[in-house]
């Protein structure tokens, strides 16, 4: 066994493990997200002080996180990721949102995901035989929701490696309709992003492309077009 399998099967070793990878992360910085998605989100919602969020692939509850800041205002969400450590760690410092370990993907049922880390964002439902090979209870989207009771989502994040239009695509966007929708797309050219499947998918359900960082993509309801740069401006 392992060094840190050994920590997290002692209670008591991880229960200080879990804080460290907190409190490491609370470092003052202008941004969380890896390329500052988090300060176009943060101006976007600045007047919005109560609010909810669900961030699929989650990860962390502040290192990389683009709910943290929504979070520290007051809002709530559901957190969902593949690792029981990442899962745990918002069940510590975020103990009034729900926090769910699954697979979030276009089926309901039993799946796999590949372990790179006990909390690593490389951890994927992409089969990779050099990594260990974990069962999962896998949820559409929309399943989750219902069974959580959720029928409004003002943020909604997307960030799982590969499977982000699968997630979307069980999602009614009539039903219900996130203002800011933040989805990872691996590519860097916009051009070839605009034939994606993703981007017609959001475009054909009423909303518009607002920004790219990096590989993470910002789509906005179609409703507030007109009001953007009022919404945006400092």
């Amino acid at each position: 066994m392992s060094f840190k399998n050994k920590i997290i099967n002692n209670n008591f070793l991880y229960y200080f493990y879990k804080k460290i990878k907190i409190l490491k992360s609370k470092k003052t910085k202008e941004h969380l997200g890896e390329f500052g998605e988090d300060i176009f989100i943060s101006r976007f919602f600045k007047n919005k002080l109560k609010g909810n969020y669900v961030d699929i692939g989650c990860y962390h509850p502040i290192k990389g996180s683009l709910t943290y800041k929504l979070f520290k205002k007051g809002w709530t969400g559901l957190n969902i990721d593949l690792s029981k450590v990442s899962i745990d760690l918002f069940k510590l410092s975020r103990p009034n949102d729900i926090n769910i370990q699954a697979a979030i993907t276009d089926f309901d049922g039993e799946t796999f995901y590949y372990e790179n880390g006990f909390i690593n964002q490389q951890n994927s439902l992409n089969e990779n035989s050099n990594l260990k090979k974990i069962p999962i209870k896998a949820f559409k989207l929309s399943t989750i929701l219902k069974e959580n009771n959720l029928k409004k989502i003002d943020f909604l994040n997307i960030d799982v490696e590969g499977f982000d239009f699968k997630v979307l695509s069980t999602l009614n966007l009539i039903e219900i309709k996130p203002s800011l929708i933040c989805i990872e797309e691996n590519n860097y050219n916009t051009q070839k992003i605009l034939e994606t499947s993703t981007h017609k998918h959001l475009t054909n359900n009423g909303y518009f492309l607002a920004s790219k960082f990096g590989v993470s993509l910002i789509y906005i309801d179609q409703s507030y077009e007109n009001k953007i740069n009022e919404i945006m401006s400092l």
